[in-house]
């Protein structure tokens, strides 16, 4: 017996046994049929995100920012709903509070909530601590370190913030205690600039490109940085990752694929942005993130490019690093008797991201 199809629409002849040709026809649609079931299955669990993050215009939350305009979220079946606050503390309130599934944040957050008992993981790193801490022009006739702070107006993105606590851990340096200082909320984009031009504060402790436009005017002068090596070994004893997407671990536990389909996006856009130029991550960046000064934006992508991370993992290492930094502040985090560093992070599912 001879079995016929069609193929481009010729017949050709087969001259395969019939029960051959039925295996061989079985098995075509077995392996097409689990194929499909795998692309089923492997749609996010929760295609509907809502993702906080504080201060997304900033250059900190660059690699979220392309990921969304990019249209890599799209692309993993996600609808992601990003709502954007003051600070950091303020998108951390609103995933513990349970408005938000995600947070863009700091990951030294995931350890100050471990030390309250309270179990958040971040899946991916976006960058490295990329701060800086400034004093505000014509308020210091000299400054010789942390210690000249004490009694100043300091502001900060906002309250419990990475920004104030990178300022805690300049004092704890100087052996000043937080309260030494007056610590005012500004925002991080406008509201920053017009808090040190208008005489609000003395001091800023802020991210880019905030920074880079402040000094560029002449209205602050950085003191304290860690986006170079030498600044974050002076201020951390090293690099601190930072920047990071993190969520409950009941969430990251319930939704795996959810997690796996963020992180995809998020990795896709790190090895987008590293390769390449300025220029054109320039031209994906919404115009209004460049506070009405494209030199300083510039300037700022180009200062802060290295500390992005190149894969989205977070270092042990500098997880290790990070408590130590968080401890030195935080006296929650410093008398914590159960606090496991390891159990704040995955890179689990940064390991399972396909190049794209």
């Amino acid at each position: 017996m001879r079995f016929e199809r069609v193929i481009r629409g010729s017949f050709r002849s087969f001259p395969f046994p019939g029960r051959t040709v039925a295996l061989l026809l079985a098995a075509w649609f077995s392996v097409h049929a689990v194929a499909a079931i795998a692309a089923t299955t492997e749609k996010p669990e929760k295609p509907d995100v809502v993702l906080a993050v504080g201060g997304k215009a900033t250059l900190y939350y660059l690699p979220l920012t392309l990921a969304e305009r990019l249209g890599y979220f799209r692309d993993e079946g996600l609808n992601v709903e990003i709502n954007d606050f003051a600070g950091g503390s303020k998108a951390l309130q609103a995933l513990v509070g349970g408005s938000a599934d995600v947070t863009s944040g700091g990951y030294e957050h995931t350890i100050q909530m471990a030390a309250k008992g309270q179990r958040l993981e971040a899946f991916v790193l976006q960058g490295y601590a990329s701060m800086a801490v400034g004093l505000v022009k014509g308020r210091f006739a000299h400054y010789a370190g942390p210690q000249d702070l004490r009694g100043r107006r300091v502001g900060v993105t906002a309250p419990g913030s990475s920004t104030h606590m990178m300022v805690n851990h300049l004092l704890a340096s100087a052996n000043l205690a937080p309260e030494d200082v007056s610590v005012i909320g500004v925002g991080t984009g406008a509201s920053a600039i017009n808090a040190v031009r208008s005489g609000q504060i003395d001091v800023l402790s802020s991210i880019e490109p905030v920074i880079v436009m402040l000094e560029r005017s002449g209205d602050l002068r950085v003191v304290h940085e860690t986006y170079t090596e030498a600044g974050a070994r002076a201020v951390f004893g090293g690099a601190l990752p930072s920047a990071c997407l993190y969520a409950k671990r009941s969430f990251v536990e319930s939704n795996p694929r959810t997690v796996q389909a963020l992180t995809n996006a998020m990795v896709r856009a790190l090895r987008w942005l590293r390769r390449s130029s300025v220029e054109e991550v320039m031209a994906v960046v919404p115009p209004q993130y460049m506070l009405g000064d494209r030199d300083a934006y510039r300037a700022a992508l180009t200062r802060l490019k290295p500390v992005y991370s190149a894969d989205g993992r977070i270092p042990p290492d500098g997880a290790q690093r990070s408590l130590r930094a968080t401890a030195t502040n935080d006296p929650s985090v410093r008398t914590a008797t159960n606090l496991q560093v390891e159990t704040t992070f995955t890179n689990r599912f940064v390991e399972r991201a396909q190049p794209r």
